[in-house]
């Protein structure tokens, strides 16, 4: 009787193991999902085009060209050694720049505006693209309000 209570038990103790598992897979697919959903999309720019962002201290949001606009740091891809126009606009009052990082997180030819803290206060960045340019960010934000450059 004793081996039979203990077959039970592993049987119960595997059983459960297995069902835990498999609801930790749909969790997973569910976290993947909500990911994939907020993922950054690549978005071609094409060369001349002005680019506006929102800056807030969570992340950059794409206001134009309209590809972008809604977009939560998108990546943007460039043509390199086209021209470009990276505007920002203080959107929650707390200091914000925006910068150009290569792939070493370096400034690239000084690209960097001034530090804005007024609501509704811009600057631009005019630049031509290069490769070695990797991602734009605010110094003050870097881990959040960061998006990735693509020179093609």
């Amino acid at each position: 009787m004793t081996d039979h209570t203990r077959r039970t038990v592993l049987k119960a103790a595997g059983a459960s193991t297995i069902a835990i598992a498999l609801a930790g897979c749909a969790g997973d697919d569910d976290n993947g999902d909500d990911e994939e959903n907020g993922a950054d999309g690549e978005f071609e720019i094409e060369a001349g085009t002005e680019i506006v962002l929102d800056g807030y201290s969570s992340h950059w949001e794409g206001l134009e060209p309209s590809e972008i606009e809604g977009e939560e740091n998108p990546t943007l891809v460039l043509e390199e050694g086209e021209e470009y126009t990276m505007e920002w606009i203080n959107a929650d009052g707390v200091a914000h720049d925006l910068q150009i990082w290569d792939e070493d997180d370096e400034l690239v030819d000084d690209l960097a505006t001034d530090s804005i803290e007024d609501e509704g206060e811009s600057d631009s960045l005019e630049f031509t693209a290069e490769p070695e340019m990797v991602t734009y960010v605010c110094e003050y934000h870097e881990t959040n309000q960061i998006g990735d450059l693509v020179v093609e």
